[in-house]
């Protein structure tokens, strides 16, 4: 299935050529999946993919930039084709191999993608077109929500896709022209090559090699070496030749005076005594009352305790645990905060503070997973020290 979506795609020689079949891809879709309805067209499709909450407004933004440049499109069918299994069908072989031979229309045909990849997920699942309505969005979990969740991931794939690995798949999925011709492709009944003697294959020609003569000019010769020179005397440097060595300078004997000394400073005076401070000592009735009070606020204080808050996280009641979950637990009155993730139950087991009087509350923060939209649950519990364990469920569906 790869290699026939591979040969699809490097057939088209240009972009108007793989717009024009993507049009007609999506002509052949709704004649197909829905024949006596109204066709799907984009703005419905995007009407479906945001009524649903699978597809956000700056992805489709990004997901529309991104197919309107040939190798974007390019890599866009490639894939739409190889995961759907579109490639291999045979009506759809022919469909491009039309659009790939046409010239460039003079108008050129706009690609609907966000229709083209709905209608062909809906194919892939055999999923009416009729069936999708944007004032009543699918469930999630329905085949109605997984084609449209197919759909979504789509095009959220072209748009995650790094620049390095869409070079490459634009290289890879180029047009392919100009390559030899295999035996199939040969005509059975064009003419062959006459046989000899009409017909004489061309035999290289060999010339003898040439090798002028060489000629030496007369101002070329080489000129008579120079004598070599005579040696001269020996070189000698006698003691006369050497300047004397110079006398060490002396300086004079340093002298001081007594008129040079600086006067003696005079004795600083001794400083003067501070007065007493005056120190007032508190009563014993002040201390007393500071210290009863100091026992008052301390005993105005509730006594604190412990007790269990069990954490359940499931996709609905009764069924399977969600493991690898985030949870957070926080207090603002005692400013307490616990944070860990669910089990393989998809249970979150704490050990929490309370007071032994009055109920303390706590938020508890989940987050779900991107599958399940990914936003942070947030609900709220008293928990007192009446009871040694508390559950706290959270649900994404209420049905089963």
């Amino acid at each position: 299935m790869q290699e026939a979506a591979l040969s699809l795609i490097q057939a088209f020689p240009g972009r108007p050529q793989l717009a024009a079949f993507a049009a007609r891809l999506l002509d052949w879709l709704n004649a197909d999946l829905n024949p006596r309805g109204e066709p799907l067209t984009e703005s419905r499709a995007r009407a479906l993919l945001l009524a649903a909450e699978t597809l956000d407004e700056p992805t489709r933004h990004s997901f529309t930039q991104t197919t309107e440049t040939e190798p974007g499109g390019r890599i866009a069918l490639y894939d739409l084709l190889r995961e759907s299994g579109l490639a291999d069908n045979g009506d759809v072989i022919a469909l491009a191999g039309a659009a790939a031979g046409a010239p460039p229309p003079d108008r050129p045909a706009t690609a609907s993608w966000l229709a083209l990849a709905v209608a062909a997920h809906a194919w892939r699942s055999g999923f009416p077109l009729d069936r999708l309505d944007p004032a009543t969005p699918p469930d999630p979990y329905s085949p109605a929500g997984q084609v449209l969740k197919r759909a979504a991931f789509f095009a959220r794939q072209q748009v995650q896709r790094s620049a390095t690995e869409r070079d490459k798949l634009a290289r890879k999925l180029a047009h392919a022209a100009g390559g030899p011709t295999g035996l199939d492709g040969l005509r059975p009944d064009g003419s062959a090559a006459p046989l000899p003697p009409y017909y004489r294959p061309p035999v290289p020609v060999r010339y003898p090699e040439y090798t002028p003569g060489v000629q030496v000019n007369p101002d070329e010769l080489e000129h008579p070496t120079p004598p070599a020179p005579s040696p001269s005397a020996p070189l000698s440097i006698s003691d006369a030749d050497l300047a004397p060595p110079a006398a060490p300078a002396v300086q004079p004997p340093l002298r001081i005076d007594a008129a040079q000394l600086e006067p003696p400073r005079p004795a600083t005076p001794p400083p003067a005594p501070r007065p007493p401070a005056h120190v007032v000592m508190p009563s014993a009735t002040a201390t007393a009352n500071t210290v009863a009070a100091r026992r008052q606020t301390r005993r105005g204080r509730a006594p604190m305790t412990t007790t269990k808050l069990r954490i359940v996280v499931q996709e609905h009641p009764g069924g399977a645990g969600l493991f690898g979950l985030q949870v957070r637990v926080s207090s603002r009155a005692i400013r307490r905060t616990v944070a860990g993730t669910t089990n393989q139950d998809g249970e979150f087991l704490c050990e929490l503070p309370v007071q032994a009087e009055v109920g303390l509350t706590y938020d508890v923060d989940v987050t779900w997973p991107r599958d399940f939209g990914g936003e942070v649950e947030r609900k709220s519990i008293t928990l007192n020290a009446d009871r040694t364990h508390f559950d706290l469920p959270f649900y994404r569906t209420l049905k089963a």
